[in-house]
C-alpha cells in the first residue's frame, strides 16, 4: 500500500471521496428513474463499487509519520444489503 506525505491531503481525499460517493448514491443510483432501467442499475452499482474502493483504500493508507488519533482505520461500508 502506498504512503501519503501529507496528512491534510489524505484527509481531503477521504472527505471528498465520501462526499461524492454519498451524493452519487442519493442523486443518481437511488433515483427512481435509474431504478427502472436495469442497464443503469448495473452501471451505477459498478460506479458505486469503484468509488467505495477508492474511499476504503485511502482510508487504509499509511502516512509518513504517526497518524493522528481518530484517523479512520477500520471502516466498513454498507451498500444496499451487503457489506463491502
Amino acid at each position: 500500500m502506498g504512503q501519503f506525505s501529507s496528512e491534510r491531503g489524505l484527509l481531503e481525499i477521504i472527505d471528498r471521496a465520501q462526499l461524492i460517493l454519498t451524493s452519487w448514491q442519493a442523486f443518481v443510483e437511488e433515483h427512481p428513474e435509474t431504478q427502472l432501467l436495469p442497464a443503469l442499475v448495473s452501471i451505477s452499482d459498478e460506479v458505486t463499487d469503484l468509488m467505495a474502493a477508492v474511499y476504503l483504500e485511502a482510508s487504509e493508507m499509511e502516512l509518513d509519520h504517526a497518524p493522528v488519533s481518530g484517523l479512520a482505520t477500520d471502516i466498513k461500508m454498507v451498500k444496499k444489503d451487503r457489506v463491502m
